[in-house]
């Protein structure tokens, strides 16, 4: 009960209510626990949620007629993962999926419960259009970057963000929060497997990188940057 009051006060948008407030809604909202490389709903599937990230990393994702991912974006801690344009359109069929990259714990509200606070606290409509702005704006920005840029930025300009949402630092460098496969990255990336390799293998090889355990660590922030800003 009270892991559970810790996130809901954390929650986007929520957080922007008085306690007094939150307690009303409180019994509205729903704690799930996620295992790795579950599911937390699969495109194509009815959708009636709003879903939150309270711990862990979820990644949302877009499945093509051949049967490839693409990673539309990794969701951390406190945002939340999309509202499948229920809120606005009704829509009844979830646009996309979000799967689990480590053991998560998301929470969930009716998207009729939540449009009634959104509509009953107009004030919160502000809070919530800017985080789907800056979700709009990140996908406008990869989107530039794919039709663009060279992979290797592509790549680059990934690692960057992620030492900047999810970096430890260490005595060698910064080491990123997260696990990211080969597939992983390419997916993100909108390259090929084969392309993320030899780009990966060509940054550790002038140990811009190295790889620990799984986890990717920054050696040379700054040459990451060089690749990432080049022209």
């Amino acid at each position: 009960m009270e892991e559970k009051e810790k996130f809901v006060k954390e929650l986007p948008v929520i957080k922007n209510l008085k306690p007094e407030e939150i307690s009303k809604i409180y019994d509205k909202i729903i704690i799930e626990k996620i295992g790795k490389n579950k599911f937390v709903f699969e495109e194509g599937n009815y959708c009636s949620y709003i879903y939150f990230v309270c711990a862990g990393r979820v990644k949302m994702l877009a499945h093509s007629s051949a049967g490839k991912d693409f990673i539309l974006r990794i969701v951390s801690s406190n945002d939340i993962i999309s509202d499948n344009n229920l809120l606005f359109e009704r829509r009844s069929e979830c646009s996309y999926s979000a799967k689990a990259l480590e053991n998560s714990i998301v929470a969930k509200i009716n998207v009729s419960d939540f449009s009634e606070l959104l509509n009953r606290k107009p004030e919160l409509y502000k809070a919530y259009a800017e985080v789907i702005d800056s979700h709009l704006t990140e996908a406008y920005i990869g989107l530039k970057n794919m039709a663009f840029e060279k992979v290797e930025r592509r790549i680059a300009r990934h690692l960057i963000q992620f030492a900047k949402n999810t970096g430890e630092k260490t005595d060698s460098g910064v080491k990123l929060g997260i696990k990211l496969s080969r597939q992983e990255i390419a997916n993100l990336t909108g390259t090929t497997i084969e392309t993320a390799i030899r780009v990966m293998s060509k940054f550790k090889k002038a140990k811009v990188i190295t790889e620990k355990e799984g986890f990717i660590h920054i050696l040379e922030r700054h040459k990451l940057v060089n690749i990432a800003e080049e022209f």
